[in-house]
């Protein structure tokens, strides 16, 4: 049996958009396939949270579910078609208030079967027991004269619950099981989804296929990558990451290629979270309509890397890098600023800021008969940056970029309404030891000095003080502050790594007592398993 492979970039809440896109792989393929699988909740996007609530739209998305419908049966009376989309019942309620919904998949031929998603995730970033209600059983259905099983993304992620959907299928003389995803992208995870379909093939001896949606919503993205393992466990297709695919794949042929397992032995780290956050940045400006980015450059590793990632996704006439010095940065920050922007090919905007600072002082002193020393003078120069950076956002019809890493967040080494401000977070899930590991990465796959070696080799500081320098061994403290943001004690990481408990300690109070900077930060774009942005809900105060 020939099957369609719909990888595909849906956009959130735009039901006429995904429509045309689900429509066009139909009359791309459908002549030529028994079954086309597109991913999870197609047709309304993936996640739609509180856009669930909207019953105007679920019911148009009910009735592009039955235009569809009317294409499939044109296009070929064999064809199957399954979508994912949102089944409900408006005559029940859910204790909500709202009307009882399931993340469903739509099986589409002359008629329309639906299945339910039985395994509803509850955990990081995912809220589907706030919207949904579980499904209760399986669903088999003929396609090309075969019996086909379907699952939703977690339903075959079963170690851990006691329901186990795919082994329902154990006694249901099956030929094929097909799981529709919306799996977000994090480091490792492919090797992981690669493993749960090998064990589905091994204990029911068919073949797995797996649909995974590919591109970014807000801080998520979603990495594509589908695959097919054969009943003996081989991988017989696999999809690009993190671009849109549309494929035929022919369940009878042999095509295993040692060259798939060869992308999941040495897939590059940073290459993968590079292209995470390319497409993080791409998705989020064409689907909110922005074209410009703003950015403030330092001369430090973290703008460094900020700006090579918003040179990759858009044109250098597109993006404004400012340089703000005061009196106390170096000549050393200006000349690797302007090294950095002419590599990129970026022009480098110069705006001297010592004037404003003398200003805010002189009014401080007049009107509040106080001269801002210590923090408030440095927390004065990254607010009249942050300021400037808004403006010319505003100006320009731009978005700023945040420069700031996991590592810094954590401690609280920013500055609200300063260097913390920005419409989005490229590197605020990279703890400040993988920024620098990225700034290497980028260089040596680029084969020169991208990223100049003078920002990856001198000492962090904000320059907010003469001589001023960061005061952490980034080396030593990066990984061991990212684990206890999560959980992790002083007396652990201390034994794990080459801090004291009495840093470690330290640096636990730190985390806790800045807090509250997090819940005031843009959307960071998601690259692993535990991120700081909408799946962390730590509360701000606390013991």
């Amino acid at each position: 049996m020939k099957i369609g492979i719909a990888q595909i970039n849906t956009r959130v809440g735009d039901l006429a958009y995904n429509k045309q896109k689900i429509i066009d792989v139909i009359q791309r393929i459908g002549k030529e396939v028994s079954l086309i699988i597109f991913p999870e909740m197609t047709t309304l996007g993936y996640p739609p949270n509180d856009l669930l609530d909207n019953e105007t739209q679920l019911r148009q998305q009910k009735e592009m579910i039955y235009e569809i419908r009317d294409i499939v049966r044109s296009t070929s009376k064999d064809l199957k078609v399954v979508l994912g989309c949102v089944d409900y019942n408006d005559a029940e309620k859910m204790p909500s208030g709202y009307m009882k919904k399931h993340n469903a998949a739509a099986v589409i031929g002359q008629d329309i079967q639906m299945y339910h998603k039985q395994l509803l995730p509850n955990y990081d970033v995912f809220f589907e027991n706030r919207y949904f209600e579980a499904g209760k059983g399986p669903l088999v259905f003929t396609a090309g004269g075969q019996k086909v099983g379907v699952t939703i993304c977690e339903d075959i992620w079963d170690d851990l619950y006691e329901t186990k959907p795919a082994q329902q299928y154990a006694n249901k003389d099956l030929d094929l099981l097909i799981n529709l995803s919306a799996s977000p992208f994090a480091q490792g995870k492919q090797q992981k989804r690669l493993g749960l379909l090998k064990k589905h093939a091994r204990n029911l001896q068919v073949p797995v296929v797996y649909v995974n949606q590919v591109g970014a919503q807000d801080e998520l993205v979603f990495d594509g990558a589908s695959m097919v393992v054969d009943k003996e466990c081989n991988l017989n297709y696999l999809a690009k990451s993190f671009e849109e695919e549309v494929a035929i794949v022919d369940l009878e042929a042999e095509t295993y290629d040692k060259s798939w397992y060869v992308h999941f032995e040495h897939q590059e780290k940073y290459g993968s979270l590079l292209e995470a956050m390319k497409l993080g940045l791409r998705d989020y400006l064409a689907k909110t309509w922005i074209k410009e980015l703003v950015i403030g450059v330092s001369g430090g590793i973290d703008s460094a890397l900020s700006l090579y990632v918003m040179s990759q996704v858009l044109e250098p006439d597109h993006i404004h890098a400012i340089y703000m010095p005061t009196k106390h940065n170096s000549d050393l920050s200006f000349q690797l600023s302007q090294q950095l922007a002419d590599n990129l090919g970026i022009q480098l905007q110069i705006g001297p800021i010592d004037e404003l600072v003398q200003g805010f002082s002189s009014f401080s002193r007049e009107h509040l008969h106080k001269e801002p020393q210590g923090i408030a003078y440095e927390n004065a120069q990254a607010r009249i940056r942050g300021l400037i950076l808004m403006n010319i956002a505003n100006d320009v019809g731009g978005l700023v970029i945040n420069n700031s890493n996991k590592t810094e967040l954590d401690l609280g080494y920013g500055t609200l309404y300063g260097d913390l401000i920005g419409g989005l977070w490229l590197i605020g899930d990279l703890n400040k030891k993988e920024v620098y590991a990225m700034a290497k990465y980028i260089n040596g796959k680029s084969h020169k000095e991208v990223i100049p070696q003078g920002i990856i080799t001198r000492k962090a500081s904000a320059e907010l003080q003469d001589g001023q320098v960061d005061p952490f061994d980034y080396e030593s403290v990066s990984e061991a502050v990212e684990e206890m943001g999560f959980g992790a004690t002083p007396e652990a990481v201390s034994s794990k790594y080459p801090i004291s408990l009495e840093d470690a300690q330290k640096y636990q109070r730190m985390i806790k007592r800045n807090e509250f900077k997090k819940k005031q930060t843009p959307p960071i774009i998601k690259l692993k398993e535990r991120s700081i942005g909408i799946g962390r809900l730590m509360p701000i105060v606390q013991g």
